[in-house]
């Protein structure tokens, strides 16, 4: 019994160690992406501030996450946040002075999108998200990708249109391999997209999208998946640095 005890003296505490190194370990391994969501470009001297939260206040006090010690910007001067699949900015101002958005004043709140100027003060602030798209330009961007003629439309079961090309993307297949490797059914040629980079797949509750361990993470409607999810109609989708909007047919 002595014997055992003497041992255990020993093994209990390399044991202990183990298990926290273990933990630690995993701790690291799993720990959520740190990503820029967006970023705000000021105007007038080209200063760059990126937004890292799906919140963010602006204003003059210091309890702000973007501080403008303006005397033209109220205290709590605006808020501007990720509603569903929309980013939307807020007056928080309670000011004559508010906000505008492209030159128009805004009434409580509006959706912005990629590339809007955002006035907080006299500050003409531009907003910049590849994934920030309304419901109008997608509407407007799936007219554009449709077929002109009968004969050139294309039997498939979705399509992705690139936001910066416009260019549509048949699913012909109901799981496809996206990636930049040759024997990827959708190959995106970009060196932030891996070989085998996704898969978006029928399922028996509709279509879905996995990512497949990919060095730079697959993002759906702006945040990263950790694990597979249903996919809908006018959903964004990020392989790496290319951005695509999911449509069904």
């Amino acid at each position: 019994m002595d014997y055992l005890i003497m041992i255990l003296r020993y093994v209990a505490p390399v044991a202990a160690v183990l298990i926290l190194a273990t933990c630690i370990v995993s701790l690291f391994r799993n720990r959520p992406r740190v990503h820029k969501l967006a970023r705000l470009i000021d105007q007038n001297d080209g200063s760059i501030v990126e937004i890292t939260h799906w919140e963010t206040s602006i204003g003059k006090s210091k309890a702000n996450d973007i501080v403008l010690p303006l005397p033209t910007v109220a205290r709590f001067h605006a808020v501007i946040a990720k509603k569903r699949n929309d980013w939307v900015v807020t007056d928080t101002s309670a000011r004559a002075i508010g906000i505008l958005v492209n030159g128009e004043k805004v009434d409580g709140s509006c959706v912005i999108e990629n590339n809007d100027i955002i006035t907080i003060g006299n500050i003409p602030l531009k907003f910049e998200c590849e994934e920030a798209l309304s419901s109008r330009s997608k509407k407007r961007i799936r007219s554009e990708a449709q077929p002109k003629s009968e004969k050139a439309k294309t039997v498939a079961y979705g399509v992705l249109v690139d936001i910066k090309t416009k260019k549509p993307i048949y699913l012909k297949k109901q799981d496809v391999l996206i990636g930049r490797g040759e024997d990827a059914d959708i190959r995106i040629m970009s060196q932030a997209v891996s070989s085998h980079h996704a898969r978006i797949y029928k399922t028996s509750r509709g279509w879905a999208l996995s990512d497949l361990d990919s060095h730079n993470g697959t993002k759906l409607n702006g945040r990263f998946l950790t694990q597979s999810q249903l996919i809908f109609d006018e959903d964004m989708i990020t392989f790496g640095d290319r951005v695509f909007i999911f449509y069904e047919r």
